[in-house]
């Protein structure tokens, strides 16, 4: 028996509209969903998602930037958007009451821009600031420079927000190409969870998007190819030396993502991980030492990510690499493997107590899997894993012509270029 309350439609236009019923709730979250991130982006236009994204909330045909944020705030909600790899969200969070005027917002906000020039100015400096920040910022840089290596050439290793030189070429006859293209029924997943009914949220779905054009889904194009070997920038005035070494993953829509995310955790998942107790906790080389998944539907990476004092680096890339030797050799105990599933279990379960969160759960299911996994079905598909295809998954990505490493130091960052990536 179905433990969640979840209905699914797709309207005549091929949107796809999905709802969560949480009954012991007052809150209700709506979701509009575009299967067209910065993957999607040619690359002299790259930044061109997040742009957009950004210049939604700054008018459309009936609304100013002012009247949109007095709207929400009216109802005492939050309105916010997002730009990733492969797809943009716009939310809404609202009370239950409220659905229909969170509909009526939201919907106005994807369909009836009018990208201001003047806003336009004004957001391309925000954007300037924006990636400005991460460069003051050593541990999400270093992201992404290991991510413009590892796929180097590919739309996946580029910068989400673009850079100052392509985001600086973009026109409004660019944006506006760019969204009539595919701001489009058969682009879009419609979610929403909370203290609904279903054929509430199927009737304002038909009142605000029925007449859609349905398009052409966005191609994603090819998988990226990896790109092994290291990359070392100099950057004045840090007092660590930044590390991420890393490697394939299988990809979101692989059936071995649960043995990947197990393998993730035991590797550099929390407190209790390898990486956290060999080389902070036993040897102080360290203060965050963490591994991380970036999973799309046909590509991934595990990553690891630390910071230490220069001197120490080559010791922490070392210990590192030797984790990674030790997990491919030997079986992971059964104690550990459980300790594993248990902390995931935990977060999946802890990660979807509100409305926003079963939401996003909703429409990331739609666009990766296109069914909803019930609960009960992902935590069995952790259980069934087994100390054996960790091993063999460990086998096979840890793999040195797989290995990638990049690293931004205050030094010229020597100390890192006589360490062997050698398993």
């Amino acid at each position: 028996m179905s433990l969640m309350d979840v209905q699914k439609r797709e309207m005549r236009n091929g949107l796809v509209v999905a709802s969560e019923a949480m009954p012991h709730l007052r809150s209700v979250s709506l979701g509009v969903w575009v299967k067209c991130g910065s993957r999607f982006e040619r690359a002299e236009k790259t930044g061109i998602s997040h742009f957009i994204e950004h210049l939604l909330f700054k008018g459309t045909k009936t609304r100013s930037a002012a009247r949109i944020a007095e709207e929400i705030d009216s109802v005492g909600g939050q309105l916010n958007a997002f730009t990733e790899k492969e797809y943009v969200g716009f939310y809404a969070k609202v009370l239950d009451k409220h659905l229909p005027s969170a509909f009526a917002l939201v919907s106005d906000i994807v369909r009836n821009p009018i990208f201001p020039i003047g806003e336009m100015r004004r957001e391309r400096n925000v954007i300037f600031e924006e990636i400005n920040m991460v460069e003051d910022s050593p541990q999400e840089l270093i992201l992404d420079m290991y991510m413009e290596k590892f796929w180097k050439d590919h739309p996946l290793g580029r910068p989400i927000s673009g850079t100052k030189k392509s985001v600086a070429q973009i026109v409004r006859a660019d944006v506006r190409t760019f969204f009539q293209n595919n701001y489009k029924a058969s682009n879009m997943v419609i979610a929403v969870a909370g203290n609904v009914r279903h054929r509430d949220v199927q009737k304002l779905a038909e009142r605000y998007f029925s007449d859609l054009e349905p398009g052409i889904a966005a191609d994603p194009g090819k998988p990226p190819v990896i790109h092994a070997g290291r990359l070392i920038r100099h950057k004045a005035h840090l007092e660590q030396t930044h590390i991420c070494l890393g490697t394939i993953s299988p990809p979101a829509a692989s059936e071995e993502r649960y043995c990947a995310h197990l393998l993730c955790n035991i590797m550099g998942g929390g407190m209790s991980s390898r990486l956290f107790q060999n080389i902070r906790e036993k040897r102080g080389l360290v203060y965050s030492i963490y591994s991380m998944l970036n999973l799309h539907r046909d590509a991934g990476a595990l990553v690891v990510y630390a910071g230490s004092a220069p001197e120490k680096a080559p010791e922490v890339l070392e210990l590192t690499l030797k984790e990674f030797r030790k997990i491919r050799e030997q079986l992971v105990s059964s104690q550990e493997l459980k300790r594993a599933k248990e902390n995931i279990k935990g977060s999946v379960m802890l990660g979807l107590e509100s409305s926003s969160s079963r939401m996003t759960h909703l429409a990331q299911q739609l666009i990766y899997y296109s069914r909803f996994y019930e609960l009960e079905e992902i935590l069995g598909s952790l259980d069934r894993v087994t100390a054996r295809e960790i091993r063999t998954l460990a086998n096979r990505i840890f793999d040195p012509s797989c290995l990638t490493l990049t690293a931004l130091s205050g030094q010229n960052g020597d100390e890192l270029k006589s360490v062997a990536l050698e398993m």
